[in-house]
């Protein structure tokens, strides 16, 4: 379940108490509602808007154009440019345990990949594990869309007017 809100306090009343205002009600209410007697976890971060399927379809599309125009596939461009926006998570994991995180990491992500590097620590790898677009907010769709853009203006692919890339952006932002 994933709630919004913006205010938040603490109750001390019998223990300390994370009180936050919703701005979604009814799945709230019915959590407390329905809850099982178990110990739950809860993720609390900055909310950020989706990207948009519009962004991504663009995004896409001219990955397809600047594919075709350099001679490789689209899947490789697409890497580069989740490798240039380094949304990515390091970590230091066992070497043993190394071809599992990377199966589990990658399964079904296109975008999701690791590049590995030398740890210090004797028996262990350092991990660079990239998310994928499917993983971004709006302002990384952007930022994944204007290098994208920016490829295919080196190598004379036609891309949107910047005045409705631009309403596009916007958009995503509402999205």
């Amino acid at each position: 379940m994933n709630l919004t809100f913006q205010e938040a306090k603490i109750n001390l009343d019998n223990g300390v108490w994370l009180c936050i205002k919703v701005a979604e009600p009814a799945p709230a209410r019915e959590f407390v509602l329905t809850k099982k007697d178990r110990v739950y976890s809860c993720e609390i971060k900055e909310h950020r808007g989706k990207r948009s399927l519009e962004a991504n379809r663009y995004y896409w599309e001219l990955c397809g154009k600047l594919a075709k125009a350099v001679n490789t596939k689209p899947e490789n461009i697409y890497r580069s440019h989740i490798r240039d926006i380094a949304n990515y998570e390091t970590i230091c994991i066992q070497t043993k345990a190394l071809d599992d995180f990377k199966r589990r990491w990658c399964s079904n992500h296109l975008g999701r990949f690791v590049e590995t590097r030398e740890s210090k620590i004797p028996g262990c790898t350092t991990v660079l594990a990239y998310y994928g677009s499917s993983d971004f907010d709006t302002q990384e769709m952007s930022r994944l869309i204007d290098n994208c853009i920016q490829d295919c203006k080196s190598v004379g692919v036609e891309t949107l007017p910047p005045d409705k890339i631009q309403a596009m952006k916007e958009e995503w932002g509402r999205g």
